[in-house]
């Protein structure tokens, strides 16, 4: 008898494990042939393979079969977008998410959370392994404690504007006699992938680190893997 219940209860767990699994989305992809490599070099290889080129869009047209590297079907912007009323973002295109633990627990159904951060969240794993960056990178607060930038960084800022919220993350792309250019996509502009100045929708083309250490709530992520001693 007891084995019974024992054998009906593990099978219990594993049907809710499978049914938690397929709820969120689990996201089974894998790809390590960018990981640990901090180059711009690498990152242009990212950019080739999964054609995220500048002025092309981290976007697809909505009613396509879409097959996003093993996840059909990605999330989209069709729902979200009238049941929150986002009417700025373009009708009827998808916003492709990656589907991290903190973009479909926290809140699976807002698009919002797949343009740039999810987009950054994204280069990150390609080039860490690290399917959530934000949870084990290592976190510098100002430009001083991170000791100025690296490329494949993360950089983010969240700050209030004439009421308005702004949000914005980018991966640093290149460091090139101190100019700093940024691989990031425009959720204001249908999530339109760019290389060049951080812009978050207030300030726009920042490309020094005097400028970078000056924005509002400043977070800087960066993988163990580009510390230097690790």
């Amino acid at each position: 008898m007891k084995k019974g219940m024992k054998w009906l209860l593990s099978a219990l767990f594993s049907i809710l494990f499978f049914l938690q699994s397929f709820a969120f989305g689990e996201f089974l992809f894998q790809d390590e042939r960018f990981t640990g490599v901090f180059t711009t070099e690498n990152l242009d290889k990212i950019i080739t393979e999964y054609k995220l080129f500048d002025g092309w869009y981290w976007t697809t047209e909505a009613n396509v079969t879409q097959d996003y590297h093993g996840q059909k079907d990605c999330p989209g912007w069709t729902s979200t977008t009238e049941s929150l009323g986002y009417k700025h973002y373009k009708e009827g295109w998808y916003g492709c998410r990656w589907s991290i633990d903190h973009l479909m627990v926290t809140s699976p159904g807002r698009g919002g959370y797949g343009e740039c951060f999810g987009f950054a969240q994204f280069v990150g794993y390609l080039l860490s392994g690290e399917k959530n960056p934000q949870h084990h990178w290592r976190f510098f607060y100002s430009m001083k404690a991170a000791k100025g930038l690296k490329v494949g960084d993360i950089v983010r800022t969240e700050y209030t504007w004439k009421d308005k919220p702004i949000r914005h993350s980018a991966v640093v792309y290149s460091i090139t006699d101190g100019e700093i250019l940024f691989l990031q996509v425009s959720g204001s502009q249908y999530n339109r992938i760019s290389v060049g100045g951080f812009s978050d929708g207030h300030l726009s083309d920042l490309r020094t680190e005097d400028e970078i250490a000056k924005l509002p709530w400043l977070k800087i992520s960066r993988s163990k893997l580009n510390i230097s001693g690790n």
